[in-house]
């Protein structure tokens, strides 16, 4: 027995001694390099994604050139752009003009940081790729500061290895409480398919799994020196997995162009709903087409005695429905359309952009639905202008830009109740019922007279809230 225990202690002492030679090699490399005083390494290898993330990017590059000129700053991207190319897209995408050139350090090892690279155990891949992503950057420039923008903390060890302090923007968790509280409630979610979800076996290993991985991500975010969250509902589980109390500051939205336009709708003009947003996974713009779907076949009566829950009896007596059917012709909504805006980053996104209009054919409505794919600054807020409503779906939306553009625009926000939208900005939003008679004739009580939007969760409550 004291044998056995004697060589379990002696493995366990050379086990540690190896990691700590490793560690150190691993070090004097990232060292190797000349370090560049008074510098910015802004961590991004995704530069033309055009969401809010590569916002935040140039808006925190702009504010740091203005800051202090003499501070150089450089760009870690896998794009082929160049500096200049980088900064005209800023400029033309978001409206943010750079004070002056930047640098771009190219990156080859970006694709390892891709979630459909790793079908199964994908949060683990990331976080390997991020790591591999993160030392190829610090080993072709060594910054000063090494500032994250896309939340890959995996690599912050990397970065103080290599004698960088680290600053992270984060916008959404790798992997939060919410999460495993789904995980262990056997829930289907985005991120826990049906077949996990229906094993009790899957699911305890699911669990265990999601928790060593919230363990290893707390102890890669507290590398950070500083830190800050885009919203009360992230600094919720940065505060639970990293630690400390890092303070909340809103992204960057572009809302003076937005507030000095017209806010009256041409009456002439047939009305339509937005939906802002890339083509990825979890912004589920099936959802959207589906209660898109509802709202046109209960406006156009096809729904029968049906309300938009399948199943469910209309409340309004027989004798009023006739009368109804003859309002329904005159009914805006019935003129309607969807405008879905969004950006493709790569292959995958262009695939899912496919089977969205397969999904708007399939479902009778791609008359009214239009798609906007990566249009400029000058066109999205010509269509936020236009627009009387705006559509968010994502569950657990770290913030949600697009909600607080369409409200500047002065669209009405129809949200998820979820996270950011429903903590920070949809606030107060109006009561929600999916009943249609009911929301046509609900006079608002006093706790809904300053309601600056509505909130929903399934696909009959964001029907029922278009048509209001």
């Amino acid at each position: 027995m004291a044998s056995a225990a004697l060589a379990v202690l002696t493995a366990a002492h050379w086990a540690f001694s190896l990691a700590l030679v490793l560690v150190g090699l691993l070090a004097s490399w990232l060292r190797s390099g000349r370090r560049v005083e008074r510098s910015f390494g802004f961590f991004h290898p995704f530069t033309s994604d055009g969401g809010g993330g590569e916002r935040v990017l140039w808006c925190a590059v702009r504010e740091v050139q203005s800051l202090d000129p003499t501070v150089e700053t450089v760009v870690y991207t896998g794009d082929d752009l160049s500096g200049v190319e980088l900064a005209r897209r800023a400029a033309d995408r978001f409206g943010v003009v750079l004070p002056r050139p930047i640098a771009v350090v190219r990156l080859t090892t970006r694709d390892f940081t891709r979630p459909e690279r790793y079908p199964a155990f994908t949060m683990l891949g990331q976080a390997f790729g991020s790591a591999v992503c993160t030392a190829e950057a610090l080993s072709l420039y060594r910054p000063d500061v090494f500032f994250d923008t896309t939340g890959h903390a995996f690599g912050y060890p990397l970065a103080r290895l290599a004698g960088c302090r680290v600053a992270a923007y984060v916008h959404y968790p790798a992997v939060s409480t919410d999460m495993i509280r789904r995980v262990r409630t056997r829930a289907e979610a985005f991120n826990n398919d049906a077949r996990v979800a229906r094993s009790a076996l899957k699911s305890t290993a699911k669990l265990v799994y999601y928790n060593l991985f919230a363990m290893a991500y707390g102890l890669c975010g507290k590398c950070a020196s500083v830190a800050v969250c885009n919203s009360s509902w992230t600094q919720k589980h940065v505060r639970a997995l990293w630690g400390g109390n890092p303070p909340v500051v809103f992204p960057p939205c572009d809302v003076d162009a937005l507030l000095a336009a017209p806010t009256a709708r041409p009456k002439s003009e047939s009305k339509y709903v937005l939906s802002v947003g890339q083509f990825r996974p979890e912004k589920d713009h099936a959802m959207q087409l589906r209660a898109w779907a509802a709202m046109k076949r209960h406006v156009a009566g096809a729904d029968g005695k049906k309300s938009f829950s399948e199943g469910e009896e209309a409340r309004e007596p027989p004798e009023k429905k006739k009368g109804k059917k003859e309002d329904k012709k005159n009914d805006p909504a019935l003129n309607a359309s969807l405008r879905v805006v969004g950006g493709c980053r790569g292959a995958a996104d262009v695939n899912r952009l496919a089977s969205l209009r397969s999904l708007a054919k399939e479902l009778n409505v791609e008359d009214s639905v239009e798609f906007h794919v990566d249009v400029p600054f000058d066109e999205l807020r010509e269509l936020l202008a236009g627009a009387t409503a705006g559509l968010h779906t994502m569950v657990d939306e770290h913030f949600g830009i697009c909600v607080v553009e369409y409200m500047a625009a002065g669209a009405i926000p129809v949200a998820h109740a979820s996270a950011g939208p429903a903590m920070d900005i949809v606030v107060p939003a109006f009561a929600n019922d999916e009943d249609e008679t009911f929301l046509r004739n609900h006079a608002l009580n006093e706790s809904e007279s300053e309601a600056v939007g509505f909130l929903a969760s399934t696909e009959a409550e964001y029907a029922a809230c278009m048509l209001r």
